[in-house]
């Protein structure tokens, strides 16, 4: 099976047999693969196994003991940056792995259970007409979902999108599709009560690791003025000098390196990737040539790599955001939708720490197994 950490080999064979696709990664990426050593102590080796060897269910160490410690003391490390967008990713397959990084899933679904249950009790956003205030248009209102203002606001326009179930982890296609389309319709209100701001932006911070402030489903919606907000406007700037240069389409060209790959998938005219240099765990992106609440393809992409996530990949927190064209402009670029797992409820682990804030994201998650579940559940 094709891993991460066979990229160096994978983009030797497009040398050979895909010289164009060779080039255009390229044009974009670069890398290097090399073995980080170490030595493990003497006294370190008992804590070790009962960290890293596997073992059965009897508790019996089912690894090779010699094994468990070459993987530690030479470890292959993938470093991939995007020389266009300036992102860049650290890959260590043993970083799942480290202390705090496991847990029984079931005990999770058990905590995550009691966590949503237990929130129900004085939840404001269950009663969302009473207990939350509106925009000076008044609220959107759509059959399973309704608008909010933001009582602390992020920015000028900042509302919320509050969705009828608690429950932020179930949804249907109706009600995800409802959602999108309650969104959209406040971006025209807003436009429509003043044309200065025209750049929206939907962001969904799914349960508290996720950065939610309560865990009754919600979307958070914007409008800004004179340019995107900065990490779109950086995608955006991006895209356009990278035009400038090549003559070339800065997204589709991501897309077709994630295809020689076998990073992507198509469903229509809606294509997706995972990306080989994620923001976070299980980052996809989502190319969509129009709004996703006027296609309903996007929307059952949508729809589905999120069902996928939490039905097959055990995702609870997640963010997934929607970067869109400006509203009264002639702005060439489409509509990108991104999603990351966040990790599970309790872990006693952050997921982001320095190095993502101020270095390069690490992540453990490898894209080749994300884009097999999704490709099969697709």
């Amino acid at each position: 099976m094709d891993s991460i950490f066979e990229l160096e080999y994978n983009v030797n064979d497009l040398k050979k047999v895909d010289e164009k696709s060779y080039k255009l990664f390229n044009r974009i990426y670069s890398f290097y693969s090399e073995v980080g050593t170490l030595k493990i102590v003497p006294s370190m080796k008992p804590l070790v196994l009962s960290y890293f060897g596997e073992r059965d269910d009897s508790g019996q160490l089912t690894s090779k003991v010699e094994d468990v410690f070459e993987n530690l003391e030479k470890q292959r490390i993938i470093n991939i940056f995007n020389e266009r967008s300036g992102q860049g990713t650290l890959y260590n397959s043993l970083r799942s792995n480290r202390p705090g990084m496991n847990r029984d899933l079931s005990e999770e679904i058990i905590k995550l259970q009691y966590l949503i249950r237990n929130s129900e009790k004085n939840c404001d956003f269950c009663s969302p007409e009473e207990n939350t205030p509106e925009d000076v248009f008044g609220r959107v209102r759509g059959k399973y979902s309704i608008t909010a203002a933001n009582i602390a606001k992020y920015d000028v326009w900042s509302s919320l999108v509050i969705f009828k179930k608690h429950n932020p982890l179930e949804f249907n296609l109706k009600e995800l599709s409802d959602y999108l389309d309650t969104a959209f319709k406040w971006f025209d209100m807003v436009f429509n009560e003043d044309e200065n701001y025209k750049f929206p932006f939907f962001v969904w911070n799914c349960l508290p690791r996720a950065g939610a402030s309560q865990v009754h489903g919600h979307a958070q919606i914007l409008m800004t003025r004179d340019r995107s907000y900065a990490r779109v406007e950086s995608l955006k700037r991006t895209s356009h000098e990278y035009k400038k240069e090549t003559k070339e389409e800065y997204f589709n060209d991501l897309y077709m390196i994630h295809k020689s790959l076998g990073l992507s998938h198509k469903s229509g005219n809606v294509r997706l990737f995972a990306s080989i240099t994620p923001i976070k765990e299980k980052e996809i992106i989502i190319i969509s040539p129009g709004s996703p609440s006027k296609m309903d393809q996007t929307k059952k992409v949508i729809f589905n790599i999120l069902r996928c996530f939490i039905d097959v990949l055990g995702v609870q927190n997640f963010n997934m955001s929607i970067s869109c064209p400006s509203m009264n402009e002639d702005d060439d670029i489409p509509y990108i939708i991104q999603m990351v797992d966040r990790g599970d409820i309790s872990k006693s682990t952050a997921d982001i720490g320095g190095m993502e804030l101020y270095g390069s994201t690490v992540v453990a998650d490898d894209p080749y197994k994300v884009i097999k579940k999704l490709r099969e559940y697709l």
